[in-house]
């Protein structure tokens, strides 16, 4: 069972400071993508607001970080302050949120591979135009294809696909990440010509595709 989204309260117009932003997630549970949608969003509906929009990585994050226009992603859990939005993505073990905000929006990872409908989710709480919804899920779309097949944190059966062992999911399983049928740098060049990128909201450090994958292959990358 999963809550409704709360609305932000946030609509289209004229842009302003968004309240602090947390997102807290297992590891492995998808954190990352809704950490990078919630910075997107805020890069997005934060140009030319003062100060500019941050997004942070917070191992421990305390109370008096929270300020207007901030981003955090946090595997730890986040203090009981009431002046942030938080939002949240459960693993394999659900997390308790007792005494925090409630979450706008909780993803799992059922959810999370659905990326059509979970963008939509960040519409409605956010109240983004259905222009900006069109950027929003073309950027995303482009960046998961490169996040599962390639990096530090690529999929883990393309990881065994890599090393030559057998991969113990169907091909239709919805955990297959069919990185052999992507020709991963074709994949980038499209991904810069996004209009999200092209504003240069986000930074993107393409990976080094042949290195990686010898590196993957040679046990270099756990």
């Amino acid at each position: 069972w999963l809550p409704p989204h709360r609305s932000l309260k946030v609509t289209a117009g004229p842009p302003g400071p968004l309240p602090p932003i947390v997102q807290w997630g297992q590891p492995r549970s998808g954190s990352t993508f809704q950490y990078t949608l919630l910075c997107l969003i805020a890069k997005m509906r934060g140009r030319g607001t003062s100060p500019e929009p941050t997004c942070n990585f917070a191992p421990t994050l305390s109370a008096d970080m929270l300020q207007p226009n901030t981003v955090f992603k946090t595997h730890r859990r986040p203090p009981a302050a009431s002046n942030y939005s938080l939002f949240v993505s459960h693993g394999d073990k659900r997390l308790e949120t007792s005494g925090l905000p409630e979450p706008v929006v909780v993803q799992t990872l059922a959810r999370n591979k659905d990326l059509l409908n979970e963008v939509d989710r960040y519409r409605a709480a956010f109240g983004l135009s259905p222009d900006e919804t069109e950027q929003i899920l073309g950027y995303m779309r482009y960046w998961s294809i490169l996040r599962r097949c390639c990096g530090l944190q690529q999929s883990k059966y393309n990881r065994l696909r890599l090393h030559g062992c057998a991969v113990p999911i169907a091909v239709d399983s919805s955990e297959f990440p069919m990185c052999e049928a992507y020709n991963l740098t074709a994949v980038e060049v499209l991904f810069t010509q996004t209009r999200l990128y092209s504003h240069g909201l986000m930074k993107y450090n393409p990976p080094d595709h042949a290195s990686l994958t010898a590196r993957s292959i040679l046990g270099y990358i756990p």
